[in-house]
């Protein structure tokens, strides 16, 4: 597949809290707990990197639509 485990896993994880950040308004730290997510300074860049923006942002740009 050419990348590590940790990285599908991270990828596959984000995935998911993307998707509940547009289809739930449960709280940011509580997405992040069920997923798996316990360093939130790790989380912030990877997100950013991924999806180009804070959660919180995406969040608010999506409910605008």
């Amino acid at each position: 597949m050419g990348i590590t485990f940790l990285e599908y896993q991270n990828e596959v994880r984000l995935s998911y809290i993307y998707s509940d950040l547009l289809n739930t308004d449960e709280l940011i730290s509580h997405i992040l707990e069920k997923h798996g997510f316990n360093n939130y300074k790790l989380f912030m860049r990877m997100f950013k990197m991924r999806f180009g923006n804070t959660p919180l942002k995406i969040r608010k740009e999506q409910k605008m639509k």
